[in-house]
């Protein structure tokens, strides 16, 4: 009930479901179908200088979480220019489409719920032609309130490393994406370790997965030893005990998701606390 891996642009390749429908558009995922994931599709995305996507809806919600370069995105008539640190939410059933006008490529973190059905399956993605480019694309203007569905994170914007319990400490989070945000199936954020910590064994009655941006952290998914660098990712099941053990002097970042969204409580269950039950109580 877990996945590690490592993204390696020499794996990306067209998406199938896609086909006919976009130019220069290709994927490499990190967990979908062919996984144990029931919740969740979750990869890196890349469109290639001059490429283009027809007009797109879903049958589920996505999120584009930019890593490099410049992507432009018509969504629902309002036309976006986003690069690097900028994050987007296309909700379910709502029109939108992709292109990049500039000489190098782009490339971002995508993540879908519920999660889509595999090609050859039941339909929940739906193509209408060329989308109308004719107005100029503009960066998500952050002061207008009227602005909805778009942020863009930069590591100074986390709050200091604070300690919630004695099994989870050193850490910081910076939320993107949630109920209050407007996501419906998931939650986004960056978790930041700066200077060691703990988050000690647990487990979830939802998933998780993980892309590394920076630093790298030693850590143990249903009891195998594995170490994530840039550029890793894993993810987590229902039910996959798993620890994050960050180390003093060595700063580490990276980028999460949680689906379905957490319940208002048991979402995280510590083991030793339960093992305190186990071995000290003698239930």
């Amino acid at each position: 009930m877990h996945k590690v891996g490592r993204f390696d642009g020499a794996n990306l390749a067209p998406h199938p479901i896609y086909a006919g429908h976009a130019e220069g558009l290709r994927w490499a995922p990190f967990v979908e179908h062919g996984d144990d994931t029931v919740h969740v599709a979750y990869g890196a995305m890349e469109l290639a200088s001059e490429g283009e996507t027809e007009v797109i809806s879903h049958a589920f919600e996505k999120a584009l979480f930019v890593t490099e370069g410049e992507i432009e995105i018509n969504r629902d008539g309002s036309i976006y220019r986003l690069s690097a640190g900028d994050f987007i939410l296309v909700p379910t059933g709502i029109d939108h489409a992709l292109r990049n006008r500039t000489p190098g490529s782009a490339r971002w973190v995508e993540m879908s719920a519920p999660q889509p059905k595999a090609a050859g399956g039941w339909q929940d993605t739906w193509f209408d032609g060329p989308a109308d480019w004719s107005r100029q694309a503009e960066p998500p203007d952050l002061r207008d309130p009227r602005t909805r569905l778009a942020g863009h994170y930069e590591p100074s914007q986390h709050p200091p490393a604070s300690t919630v319990t004695s099994e989870l400490h050193g850490f910081s989070l910076r939320m993107l994406m949630d109920a209050n945000f407007g996501a419906t199936h998931f939650n986004m954020f960056v978790v930041s370790f700066p200077d060691g910590g703990l988050c000690d064994h647990h487990d979830h009655p939802f998933e998780e997965a993980y892309f590394i941006l920076d630093g790298t952290v030693d850590v143990i998914f249903d009891g195998k030893d594995y170490t994530l660098g840039p550029g890793d990712y894993g993810w987590t099941g229902v039910g996959a005990q798993h620890g994050f053990f960050p180390k003093a002097g060595q700063p580490i970042r990276w980028l999460e998701i949680q689906a379905p969204q957490p319940p208002a409580e048991g979402g995280m269950r510590w083991m030793s606390r339960w093992d305190y039950v186990n071995t000290v109580l003698k239930f």
